[in-house]
């Protein structure tokens, strides 16, 4: 892993079309060279992202020089061809810079607030110690739109849980009616794991919708967890969850903080959030076509070339 995210920052280092030639350390302890272009284990270690700069075996460290001679090579040839002077290759950098760094300040502004201490574990295993004592006995069905959802909907009101997931959904256990067996607190996506939670016993949730697509979730029962749940077994799990939410809430609370002092102007209506539907946009369009003396739904076979004919 640390090897990908090298190569990951190599691809990014060497997007920001930047003219030294130097990649970090002095020139002195460079390992390698490729032209003008030097390479030093300093720079290996800096583009290592902070988080996971865990020591690198001398072969990571080698297959990383020769994937940074290939880069180099062809970057001083792209140079020398002029690709960098593309209008399209110069908007796919500075995205390419924009992205990054947009990146890099979230997880610079994040890595402080998203911290989580002992006793917060501790919490939050006692507030739901009551969800881990149980294993739950699920069925699903899942479709890929809404529209097939509220069908299924529809269907549960004069037939069978298991006859509707055998014929709608598209999860492969729809040949078991949908039946996922017994699953605890923690084994189960976020989104699918607050509906079960919200269930009795014999109760069919309403539309779901996660990634995967859009479900309609049966808690068949529920049973005591045959392994007594150790809070040490769930710490990793709880963290981890707890960190995302924190992390979830701080980014939507440093953006919105963001956008309120940002000066922002939608330029064109039918971008705006919430602006004119797709059929108001329509009538814009052809009320500007009117203002300019264009038809503009010309009738089948009409010219409709611009400018001098030929």
């Amino acid at each position: 892993p640390a090897f990908l995210l090298l190569c990951s920052a190599l691809f990014a280092a060497g997007c920001g079309g930047a003219d030294d030639r130097s990649d970090g350390g002095s020139a002195e302890n460079a390992i390698v060279r490729v032209g003008d272009a030097r390479l030093t284990e300093e720079a290996i270690d800096a583009l290592l992202p902070s988080e996971e700069r865990t020591p690198l075996s001398l072969e990571d460290k080698k297959r990383f020089v020769e994937r940074w001679i290939e880069t180099e090579i062809l970057y001083q040839e792209a140079l020398r061809r002029g690709v960098r002077e593309d209008p399209r290759v110069r908007a796919r950098i500075r995205a390419l810079e924009q992205e990054f760094l947009a990146d890099h300040l979230a997880f610079l502004e994040l890595r402080e607030r998203t911290a989580v201490t002992e006793r917060e574990i501790e919490a939050y295993f006692e507030s739901h110690e009551q969800e881990y004592r149980y294993e739950y006995r699920v069925s699903h069905i899942l479709v890929s739109t809404l529209e097939e959802a509220e069908n299924v909907l529809e269907l549960l009101k004069k037939n069978s849980f298991e006859w509707v997931a055998n014929r709608h959904s598209i999860d492969p256990v729809a040949r078991r009616g949908g039946d996922l067996g017994y699953l605890s607190k923690g084994n189960m996506i976020p989104e699918f794991e607050s509906a079960v939670f919200e269930l009795e016993p014999g109760e069919v949730s309403g539309i779901v919708k996660s990634d995967f697509g859009y479900h309609i979730i049966k808690l068949v029962g529920m049973r005591e967890s045959l392994v007594p749940v150790d809070p040490a077994d769930v710490r990793a799990q709880i963290l981890n969850m707890l960190i995302m939410e924190k992390r979830d809430k701080a980014y939507d609370d440093f953006l919105a903080s963001l956008r309120r002092n940002a000066e922002i102007e939608y330029l064109d209506r039918r971008y705006e959030p919430g602006g004119p539907p797709e059929r108001e946009a329509a009538d814009t369009l052809e009320n500007e076509a009117d203002s300019i003396g264009i038809d503009p739904d010309p009738a089948e076979g009409a010219d409709t070339t611009w400018g001098e004919q030929r």
